[in-house]
């Protein structure tokens, strides 16, 4: 609330200056914490805390992150290995061939894209070293019982070989538990199934719509299955939930010339309706 009455327009690349009191504050709270009062069992103790993600659009990752998300390397995943072109007067990011597996019939195919075969191979990922790098070596060294629970969760959820749980021996147990019928795809990896998809689809996508289609929103999506597999559920780190949630206030709209009254209206009702399903249900 603060930081809107200090910012009166876009910061753009001038929010380090805004934000250095809140850092200064940060740094203070990880380092030497605050007394707080525990009411559950009257005891004081130091509170400690970190910033562990903020929630924001693609626009303001910019801000956050200091990693550009306009121009020809908008992607903060692909960085300068970026497939991006200027068409219909601005910036398009192609090449979504590239995720496809190496022995697909769409790498041959010229006419159905942009006329070229694709050859490339899609972009490095960065090693977790060089992530620790440019992270200044954080300091994170797991022993013993914590190790052992680290490894295991890591390897399951990234599908490391020979350190993941999620195979089809481990899933054959339900064979033991005595259900007669597997779900379909009981023994398929979801999230390469996921990944796998999305590519296909933005594939399928480039052979039907024109270039101008394909802004960086469209091209990011491509990384956003193994950012879940990384970092969980992307409701918690982007605003895709809120966006949905402000989509559905706008349909709500009557009055254009009192919109926030509209909305206003339009909540209480709802609001009022929720209330008497509640009531309702219980009294049957």
């Amino acid at each position: 609330m603060m930081m809107t009455v200090l910012i009166t327009e876009d910061p753009g690349r001038a929010i380090d200056v805004y934000l250095r009191l809140l850092v200064d504050e940060l740094k203070d709270l990880w380092t030497n914490g605050v007394r707080t009062y525990d009411k559950s069992t009257g005891k004081v103790f130091t509170l400690r805390a970190a910033i562990i993600w903020t929630v924001n659009d693609f626009p303001a990752y910019a801000m956050v992150s200091g990693w550009s998300t306009k121009g020809y390397m908008a992607c903060p995943v692909c960085k300068e290995d970026v497939t991006s072109g200027w068409h219909a007067g601005k910036v398009c990011y192609l090449g979504h061939r590239r995720w496809l597996p190496w022995d697909h019939e769409w790498w041959e195919k010229d006419k159905e894209f942009d006329g070229n075969t694709e050859h490339r191979l899609k972009p490095r990922e960065w090693s977790s070293d060089e992530i620790l790098e440019q992270l200044n070596r954080l300091d994170f060294a797991p022993f013993g019982k914590i190790k052992n629970v680290f490894d295991t969760v890591v390897g399951t959820i990234l599908d490391i070989e020979g350190k993941t749980k999620d195979t089809i021996k481990a899933l054959l147990i339900w064979k033991e538990w005595a259900y007669e019928k597997f779900p379909d795809g009981y023994a398929s990896n979801i999230a390469r199934c996921l990944r796998h998809d999305i590519v296909q689809v933005l594939c399928k996508f480039e052979m039907i719509f024109p270039p101008a289609f394909f802004t960086s929103m469209m091209h990011v999506m491509v990384h956003l299955p193994k950012e879940a597999l990384l970092a969980g559920p992307v409701n918690y780190r982007w605003m895709y939930p809120i966006e949905r949630l402000l989509g559905e206030l706008k349909k709500s709209v009557r009055n254009r010339a009192k919109p926030k009254g509209s909305i206003i209206e339009a909540w209480v009702q709802y609001e009022s309706l929720t209330f008497c399903g509640m009531v309702y249900d219980l009294e049957v």
